[in-house]
């Protein structure tokens, strides 16, 4: 089953951050970084392919890196520390723990990737005949159908936290710095959603289908993000659903397309492996990231 894409709210526009006070270098740090992060974010909700997932999660990890240590100051922690700033900070945490699911979730779904991978490489290796009843393909297509499955639910997690940080209100008060802070942390957040977005809809893209493509290139048009004279029936491709397609051919066509259809099966295998183990290690290391800030944040509420 497809994930509708009607369902995925990209909202990736790139803006320049202006912080009103740069007066400690991690202030500064924050505001290039996120501005940064949301251009890899709109590059990954234009173009989702490997390249620009991989580089957002990197991209991604550095920002929280920048936010935790944005937290563990002194200054900041007395800054939002105090008890009218309590709910927004118990808000944070509770985002932390979504991220954490999401990225926790994406984990796991990469990690059976590799598996299944792993095990269709060894298929398309003996076989010599048609691949439909094959256990290993046959449980890769039934992952393949829980994967996208999954992502809805992650999508509608995701939903809720977009919900919270839209009620988020930067204070209107003479303290710039406590505003400045408010300001990023809300920045990073909102950016931490719109690349999640971009993760799931890369490990659900069905296979290639110009109607549902155009869906998404309206919503980036009019989001700003592309140009309107870029619109057109842009037919899409990632590691997922070329080996998806290509499964799909040796299983309809058997033998009759053997020699050829087996070396690109085995091509793209390999490269969805490579796609895979990288993906693995960034997301690993945005991971402890995100443990790093949600602990932070704990430390504030419990001073």
């Amino acid at each position: 089953m497809a994930v509708s894409l009607k369902q995925f709210s990209t909202k990736s526009q790139v803006k320049s951050i202006s912080l009103p006070c740069r007066s400690h270098p991690a202030t500064l740090r924050i505001e290039q970084e996120l501005n940064a992060a949301k251009t890899a974010a709109s590059v990954a909700a234009s173009n989702p392919s490997a390249e620009t997932i991989c580089s957002g999660l990197s991209q991604l990890a550095e920002l929280h890196k920048c936010m935790e240590d944005l937290l563990n100051l002194s200054a900041t922690r007395v800054l939002i520390s105090g008890e009218q700033n309590r709910k927004w900070v118990e808000e944070l945490i509770e985002e932390s723990v979504n991220f954490l699911d999401v990225i926790g979730a994406v984990k796991d779904m990469v990690a059976q990737i590799k598996e299944h991978v792993r095990d269709l490489q060894c298929v398309v290796r003996r076989r010599k005949g048609e691949l439909s009843g094959e256990k290993s393909v046959i449980s890769y297509n039934c992952f393949r159908k829980k994967m996208k499955k999954d992502v809805k639910l992650l999508v509608g997690s995701l939903k809720q936290v977009d919900n919270m940080i839209t009620g988020w209100v930067v204070v209107d008060s003479n303290n710039h710095q406590l505003g400045a802070v408010m300001k990023a942390v809300i920045g990073v957040s909102e950016t931490t959603v719109s690349f999640f977005e971009s993760l799931l809809f890369f490990l659900s893209m069905p296979i290639s289908k110009t109607s549902r493509w155009s869906v998404v290139v309206s919503k980036l048009i009019h989001k700003g993000i592309v140009a309107c004279e870029d619109q057109q029936e842009w037919a899409i491709s990632n590691e997922f659903e070329s080996v998806d397609d290509a499964l799909q051919t040796l299983c309809k066509n058997g033998s009759s397309t053997e020699s050829e259809k087996m070396q690109i099966a085995k091509c793209r295998l390999e490269k969805l492996e490579t796609v895979a183990e990288c993906m693995e290690a960034r997301l690993e290391c945005l991971f402890r990231r995100l443990i790093g800030t949600r602990a932070s944040m704990l430390n504030i509420i419990s001073e």
